[in-house]
């Protein structure tokens, strides 16, 4: 079903191959353990109480009757949070932002529906939710600042007190002169977007256990996290625990997208809750706390102006950006902003550029990582002002797209805060056109339009920041952790292997490819090599953690070092041994034999007795132990770029968008596991057709959310999602050792972009209305069918 794929010079028989995932039996057996699943003796359950107001100030809370609920251990809220603890920590912090301290539980003001007021201890999870029902909390409404706008507004309310606005920092970028190239452009246009609220939504939820030792001195925690490392050093920031007495473990995730990449209030407060009582306390997520207290994203206004010339040249672009961050900077929320800024001239040679980015704050959840991090929004706005300049300049937006590209000749090549390292954009521009079929669309399209039928077809190009680091890189801007990552790789006396890894597999099949790269250096079958995670008792430090596309071109290089490391010191003991010249030798068949000669073979399990029980036998310059440690922190950011092209059809008297094709060509560089990828791809570009068309969490003016269900929160279905094409063209990195260049984002993107923009070509025969506001639904289609007709 997946062919093979070309693969870096450093690997051998595995990486390349479409090894099946060895997880997926257990999973659809039902045979997998997450978190939920967890049960330690005396576990005492939890639930949150979390305010119904948007904004109010809390004026007294009475738990009486709660705590003489039967079955109740104990009731905390916001008074009974120690002094010592410390106001939630960020992942980066920006230059000149303000600070919005956040507690556990909310002691005098709440400031978004949802937000934690108490939290209840009881034998089960129904009678911790009655007991909520018994809590008596009394408010005084304080007025609510749900929107952009409203929280941009001079004379609007104020979120945090004494600041002169909501605004919690902004930051600029700008190359050459703009100013000049508008005046001297043949035409010069502006256009609003406006991207709607998204929640992340994997479908297991976040869930956390905390278990004191009998001493209350050292705290075991099951945290479903994308961030373990990070995690144990926020709770030992937060809660004054040194962070040698913390070990945090990650369960296997049912997905993360980026809203497991952060640290929540609900973890200090379960720690806090479980000293109480002297018991493990669990607390399980459930749906609607889901859609109200995990992280939110994407939303964003972004105001673009545009200059070019006759020809379809692009001379200079402003951009805009306000992004909602909600009711405070959490752990990352800032970060998606920031890069939307940056991300603002696409792949396009643009030499003028002025990006302006304001993070704002509003009485909602708040926002932060979702898969993309900032880039779908940029490349949103950028794509679709390139695909209105070739309609107003009456050219082919393929062409438009192609004159514009950065050349390879040109690269490496800084735009604006970032530097591409390399790319070959008109080379996949045009394999991509013709894997699609772009000119027998357009004939396709011409014959439909001749019968009354609508069919558009849209595209946009992208690039993806992957890689995440450098280290001293993230250090200067502001991050607290590193961009590096750590492996250890470990020989039993059986030749068995192990690796470990501060990456947590979140369902994206990491451990898999870890395991064939380490199988490729050292002869193995990747069946023999077991990739342990998500222990910080276990696992190396990692300088970030599972996201940014990050685990094989950060992780992987690590683990190919760790396992060379380890190779090198098999063939010295082999060669001692078989008294062989070391290019002759070979590591095959669980063990090491001479080329020419495979009679003269030593087994992995022999060389690790050796290496740790017979010591005799070693060579006398040959430490005892079978263990090696690879790091690897990349120069520079990698960027992987691809095509999303997508043919549909608009049905004029009901506004319903099917999928006629769809397709992306993509080159992430050396492929480890063609299946994963193609897996990754489909879900990403699954979510970008999801932010197009159907998902949004809508907010009244009071701050209530009108979502709050998978009924009304539109996450497509199997239904929903067209057939997908795949083309990989494999460039490999010039700075990831291997060749990797990551995968995990790039679907999700572009598609977006090129799904309205194919909604817009297909009725641009009968109105000129604009589609800039997502996601796209059939009554907007038809507001906009009926608000523009053409002559």
């Amino acid at each position: 079903m997946f062919a093979d794929i070309n693969k870096g010079d450093a690997f051998g028989t595995w990486v390349g191959k479409s090894v099946p995932r060895r997880e997926d039996a257990d999973i659809l057996a039902g045979r997998a353990e997450y978190i939920a699943d967890i049960k330690l003796p005396g576990m005492l359950e939890a639930a949150f109480l979390r305010s119904p107001f948007a904004h109010a100030r809390i004026v007294s809370i009475d738990v009486s009757q709660a705590l003489a609920l039967p079955g109740v251990y104990d009731v905390m809220v916001g008074a009974d949070i120690p002094d010592y603890v410390k106001p939630l920590p960020l992942m980066i912090t920006y230059q000149n932002h303000r600070e919005t301290p956040t507690s556990p539980l909310a002691r005098d003001i709440v400031r978004y529906a949802g937000e934690p007021v108490a939290v209840v201890a009881a034998i089960n999870r129904y009678v911790a939710e009655d007991a909520l029902e018994l809590i008596v909390v009394k408010y005084e409404e304080l007025p609510v600042v749900a929107s952009i706008d409203a929280s941009l507004a001079v004379d609007g309310p104020r979120l945090y007190e004494g600041w002169p606005d909501n605004v919690v920092a902004k930051v600029s970028s700008e190359i050459g002169d703009v100013d000049a190239a508008m005046a001297s452009a043949d035409l010069v246009f502006e256009e609003r977007f406006e991207i709607q609220r998204c929640h992340p939504a994997p479908l297991e939820t976040r869930g956390f256990i905390a278990q004191w030792d009998f001493k209350g001195e050292n705290l075991n925690v099951w945290n479903g996290t994308q961030i373990i490392n990070q995690c144990r050093d926020f709770m030992s920031e937060v809660l004054d625990i040194p962070a040698s007495k913390i070990r945090i473990r990650s369960p296997r995730l049912g997905g993360g997208f980026g809203a497991k990449f952060h640290f929540y209030v609900e973890e200090p407060a379960i720690v806090l809750l479980a000293k109480r009582v002297k018991a493990p306390v669990r607390w399980i997520e459930d749906r609607l706390e889901a859609f109200s207290a995990t992280v939110h994203a994407r939303e964003q206004v972004i105001d673009v102006k545009l200059c070019a010339m006759n020809d379809g040249r692009i001379t200079g672009i402003v951009a805009d950006i306000k992004g909602d961050l909600g009711a405070s900077h959490h752990t990352m929320s800032m970060g998606p902003v920031w890069l939307t800024s940056v991300m603002m001239t696409g792949v396009y040679l643009i030499p003028n550029a002025r990006s302006v980015a304001k993070a704002i704050v509003t009485n909602k959840p708040p926002s932060g990582s979702y898969r993309g991090w900032g880039q779908p929004q940029a490349n949103f706005a950028v794509e679709r002002m390139v695909d209105l300049l070739a309609h107003k300049l009456q050219l082919d937006p393929a062409a438009v797209r192609r004159i514009n590209y950065v050349p390879e000749a040109r690269m490496p090549y800084t735009g604006l805060a970032h530097t591409f390292d390399s790319g070959r954009y008109e080379v996949l521009h045009d394999r991509a056109l013709k894997t699609f079929g772009y000119e027998a669309w357009l004939e396709r399209q011409a014959a439909a339009q001749a019968q009354g039928r609508r069919i558009g077809i849209g595209m946009s190009f992208y690039a993806e920041v992957s890689a995440h680091g450098p280290s001293r890189f993230l250090n200067y801007v502001g991050g607290r952790q590193g961009g590096y990552d750590i492996a250890r790789i470990r020989m039993d006396t059986t030749g068995d292997v192990y690796v470990y890894t501060g990456l947590c597999d979140m369902g994206q099949g990491v451990t898999n490819s870890l395991a064939q790269i380490a199988a490729d250096a050292l002869g193995l079958n990747p069946d023999d090599v077991t990739v342990m995670t998500g222990d910080t008792a276990l696992n190396p430090y990692t300088g970030w953690g599972t996201g940014a596309s990050r685990s094989i071109t950060i992780g992987g290089p690590a683990v190919m070092r760790a396992a060379t490391r380890l190779r090198e010191k098999i063939l010295s003991i082999a060669r001692h041994w078989l008294q062989a010249d070391p290019d002759t030798l070979v590591l095959a068949n669980r063990g090491v034999m001479v080329r020419d000669d495979p009679g003269r073979y030593v087994s992995f399990a022999s060389i690790g007795r050796a290496a740790y029980c017979q010591i005799i036998e070693l060579p006398e310059d040959v430490e005892p132990g079978l263990e090696a440690v690879g790091v690897f922190d990349t120069v520079q950011l990698a960027w992987p770029y691809g095509m999303n092209l997508v043919a549909v059809e608009v049905d004029e008297d009901t506004g319903a968008v099917s999928f006629l094709d769809c397709m992306l060509v993509h080159d992430m560089g050396t492929i480890v596991n063609p299946m994963i990828v193609d897996g990754q791809l489909h879900g990403g570009i699954a979510q970008g057709i999801a932010q197009a068309l159907y998902e949004e969490l809508r907010y009244d003016e009071n701050g209530q959310l009108g979502t709050g269900s998978f009924a009304d929160f539109l996450m497509p279905t199997a239904s929903e999602i067209p057939n997908m094409r795949f083309d990989h063209m494999v460039t490999e990195s010039p700075l990831i050792p291997g060749g990797m260049k990551g995968v995990g984002e790039g679907g999700t993107i572009g598609t977006p972009a090129a799904v309205v923009n194919a909604i817009e070509n297909a009725l641009r025969p009968i109105t000129n209305s604009k589609l800039n506001r997502t996601p796209v639904t059939p009554d907007r289609i038809l507001t906009a069918i009926s608000a523009g007709a053409c002559a």
